[in-house]
């Protein structure tokens, strides 16, 4: 008997560590204390922004019989960690990118303007053009 109320007292101290916050993610991420962070977290890198790169000359491809630009970004200085690979449509009204950010060995890539199958492949393509070492990997 003298166990339940140890028991009792110890569950009434671990419920605060089970209740859970009423706040939705976005609520949170609006908020004055987080929203600075979530800012910050969701902004591209100023390289990337301002295209103030490393770049190399567009190539002209051609998918279902429309022409578009190619093209890779990197950033000056740490070229082999941060790049982004750019489709351009030839008529200026759309741009797909792939980002690509190296942690150590981990590659990590984020799709940027929803690419189409084609257009990510595309991407693709001309990250491992100008990475031809990540392919023997």
């Amino acid at each position: 008997m003298k166990k339940f109320p140890l028991l009792a007292l110890a569950f009434c101290l671990a419920t605060p560590a089970f209740a859970q916050s009423t706040q939705t993610t976005a609520d949170l991420a609006n908020t004055v204390k987080y929203r600075h962070a979530y800012q910050s977290m969701t902004k591209l890198p100023d390289w990337v922004a301002k295209a103030t790169a490393v770049s190399v000359p567009a190539e002209t491809l051609k998918l279902d019989g429309k022409s578009y630009l190619v093209g890779h970004l990197c950033k000056p200085h740490d070229c082999g960690d941060h790049q982004l690979d750019i489709v351009f449509s030839e008529d200026g009204k759309a741009v797909w990118g792939l980002l690509s950010r190296r942690y150590g060995k981990t590659l990590y890539q984020m799709p940027l303007g929803e690419p189409n199958t084609e257009t990510l492949a595309a991407l693709t393509a001309s990250y491992h053009k100008n990475n031809p070492d990540d392919l023997a990997k």
